[in-house]
């Protein structure tokens, strides 16, 4: 076979050899230069940068947005259990009136008598010792008709003892503490401590998660570059093996080549089409999955070029990666605070075997008038601010369960769960130990694939130029061609996997030291959202 005026002039071609014209063919009639030159579109290009396509996941991807306000909910169950340290303002009333018959009885106390009562004020739990604290202020209203009745000639000699309604004033401060099962408040310290490393593991797990699913929206990006390559290397392979088919027909013509060569070319063009007609459907599932994640406009064109890193930042160093990632990883420090936790709960749970002491008391100062009830207030002398009259309770409570078998075996869980909690840690200890030394390797075994897939495409390119250059001459044959060919699509392709392969192993390398968030300077606590 050689090529003279520009024309093929074939002697003798084997089922094997028109096999090969597939693919060999594609250069000989594009002038030489490859088959993947840059196509002339035609719309909306846009090129997106890997900040860009982060920042775009970060404000549109249902998942991160989604797991942003899950980070917003990190710390409300840390939250709601602080507000029993919370003051608040209480107030109640009551009121109460009872008739009764007249008889010897209730002659000195009345028939008929109302006591009503109406208070409030503020009460707190403190933090640090667990007592609880109430201050109030209030009135009693107390009105008998004790002697009022002139007609009873029974009482009616006493009817200077009627009285009219007698107000009460008071101010009274209640404290109670426990002194043994949450001693100034022990149990409450430690459950607090529980709930902020609860809340600082939630957090953690849902850093990690975002860094996944940017990870995720990054591959997403990075498989459409690559199904695009596919595609317009199949594109460009449907319209050359077309342009070899049509001149195999002109040549049919001319006698200068047989009918079933023509046949071979139409089944290789069917077989074309179906390769791009499958790479299309590829490629627009890739662009609807890019789009629907970054929320872009449906008529908008990605560019296929990306701003993949070419080289490895910095050099991972195992020893200084680890003591980072010990610091950082969350499942690792999600271990070490369920260990913290277990120890905390075992704590309270020896508490818990403790007897119930409580001391309670209060102290009023209070005031007492027939005029009305603000005198008890403002009257300097004989109102409750002069604190001459007083009232004091106390009052102390013990409880002990005897033989509890639900305080001993909430005692006994607690300690099995610390063992577990030990075991965990030390197992997920040695995991981002082996995770690490893992990601490292697959990074430098990536950089160096991608280097390699770098002078292999190269040195292909040079192999392929100079084949066809001899067979333009005559020294090659198209099997020879359609080789070196073969050789050079599969490893333009592998380089452009290589590379994607090679960035996805640093992201990866991030996420195993729990510092993509840094990469791309990011802030958990800047990336909860603003709520109205």
């Amino acid at each position: 076979m050689k090529l003279e005026n520009g024309n093929f002039w074939t002697k003798t071609i084997s089922g094997k050899t028109i096999s090969v014209f597939l693919v060999s063919s594609l250069i000989l009639l594009s002038g030489f230069s490859g088959v993947f030159s840059q196509e002339n579109k035609s719309g909306k290009i846009m090129k997106l940068t890997t900040e860009e396509t982060v920042k775009r996941a970060l404000d549109s991807n249902f998942k991160l947005q989604n797991l942003r306000y899950e980070l917003a909910k990190t710390d409300s169950s840390y939250l709601k259990a602080e507000s029993q340290y919370s003051w608040r303002l209480v107030a109640d009333g009551s009121f109460r009136q009872t008739v009764l018959p007249l008889n010897q009885n209730n002659v000195f106390t009345g028939t008929k008598t109302s006591d009503d009562t109406i208070k409030g004020g503020i009460e707190k739990t403190i933090r640090t010792t667990g007592t609880y604290f109430k201050l109030e202020a209030g009135n009693r209203r107390f009105d008998s008709n004790a002697f009022e009745d002139k007609s009873n000639p029974l009482t009616a000699s006493f009817a200077g003892l009627a009285l009219p309604p007698l107000y009460t004033g008071f101010i009274t401060a209640t404290v109670s503490q426990d002194l043994l099962k949450n001693s100034f408040g022990y149990k409450g310290r430690n459950q607090e401590k529980i709930l902020d490393n609860q809340k600082e593991m939630a957090k953690s797990q849902v850093s990690l998660q975002i860094s996944e699913a940017i990870v995720g929206s990054l591959v997403d990006f990075w498989d459409y570059s690559v199904k695009l390559q596919s595609l317009k290397t199949f594109r460009r392979l449907k319209e050359n093996v077309s342009n070899i088919r049509n001149l195999t027909v002109r040549k049919q013509g001319l006698g200068l080549s047989e009918g079933f060569e023509v046949n071979q070319w139409n089944a290789l063009l069917a077989q074309a089409d179906s390769q791009l007609e499958t790479a299309v459907v590829q490629k627009d599932e890739a662009k609807r999955k890019l789009a629907r994640t970054l929320k872009l406009e449906s008529d908008s064109d990605l560019s296929e070029e990306t701003d993949l890193m070419e080289e490895i930042p910095e050099k991972p160093d195992y020893t200084k990666d680890l003591e980072i990632a010990y610091k950082k990883r969350a499942d690792y420090l999600n271990a070490v605070r369920e260990k913290e936790i277990a120890e905390l709960m075992l704590k309270n749970a020896k508490s818990d075997q403790l007897p119930a002491l409580t001391l309670s008391g209060s102290a009023s100062s209070q005031a007492q008038t027939i005029t009305s009830p603000d005198k008890n207030f403002t009257d300097a002398t004989d109102g409750v601010q002069s604190a001459r009259y007083k009232d004091f309770n106390g009052k102390v409570s013990f409880s002990y369960p005897l033989f509890d078998k639900g305080v001993a075996a909430g005692r006994r869980d607690s300690e099995i769960g610390v063992r577990q909690a030990t075991l965990k840690e030390n197992e997920v200890k040695n995991e981002v130990r082996d995770d690490l030394r893992g990601r490292i390797d697959s990074l430098e075994a990536s950089y160096k694939i991608y280097k390699n897939s770098i002078v292999t495409e190269k040195e292909t390119q040079n192999y392929y130029n100079g084949v066809v250059r001899s067979f333009q001459q005559g020294r090659a044959d198209a099997v020879a061609v359609k080789n070196a060919l073969d050789t050079l699509v599969r490893d333009q392709l592998s380089l452009t996997q290589a590379k994607v392969n090679f960035n996805i192993d640093l992201m990866r390398y991030y996420i195993a030291k729990n510092m993509l968030l840094e990469r791309f300077d990011l802030d958990a606590e800047k990336l909860i959202p603003h709520l109205d």
